[in-house]
């Protein structure tokens, strides 16, 4: 019977170390799931079967992964960072390039970059782009989540730091949309069928 006893208080132990550590792992996983922000277009959009290799995308401004100096946010100048891509596949008419923070707890990215109609010729956005809404080479530029044309920085919360993906799309066409109206969803829909293959480099900014 004492065989009996202290075999199922350690059982009982036992199980009660493994329950404990489910209910931690399992709270751990959930709060993971909550912390996480949605998926960025370039994550989302389908890409044809057997299109060509992701555009590679750089920045003269950061590398993939790395910190973005505060010029580029809210809390500087708040001018857009420069970037470059490689060409894309044959039949590639235009370009267009999103900045996205993916953020926590949202059901949306945060669009800080809607540019579109940039040339098949061109590979390359310098910093700094003017807020108009029709550039020298023909490129349209959409509305950012403050509903204002062009770029706007980062400026998350004290604190956090958040994901800023920037995303450009080869597109087997020009998109015919008024840039005054022009949101996300309005160049997301319009490029829908119509992308080739995409790239993104990522930048972290730390909310001051």
């Amino acid at each position: 019977m004492h065989g009996f006893k202290h075999t199922m208080k350690k059982f009982i132990s036992t199980s009660t170390v493994s329950l404990a550590a489910v209910a931690f792992f399992a709270a751990a996983a959930f709060a993971q799931g909550q912390e996480a922000g949605p998926p960025v277009l370039a994550n989302k959009i389908a890409i044809p079967s057997g299109a060509s290799a992701r555009l590679l995308v750089t920045s003269s401004a950061f590398t993939s992964g790395g910190e973005l100096e505060d010029k580029y946010t809210q809390n500087g100048d708040n001018m857009s960072p420069g970037l470059a891509w490689t060409k894309g596949p044959l039949g590639t008419q235009s370009y267009a390039v999103l900045a996205e923070d993916a953020g926590v707890n949202r059901h949306d990215p945060v669009v800080h970059w809607v540019i579109f109609n940039i040339p098949s010729t061109t590979t390359q956005l310098p910093q700094n782009i003017p807020t108009d809404a029709t550039l020298e080479n023909g490129a349209e530029q959409g509305k950012n989540v403050r509903g204002a044309v062009g770029y706007i920085g980062p400026k998350p919360p004290a604190g956090q730091t958040h994901p800023y993906h920037f995303e450009v799309f080869a597109l087997n066409s020009r998109l015919n949309l008024d840039p005054a109206k022009a949101d996300r969803q309005t160049v997301v829909n319009a490029m829908r069928n119509h992308v080739l293959t995409s790239g993104e480099i990522v930048a972290n900014y730390t909310g001051k």
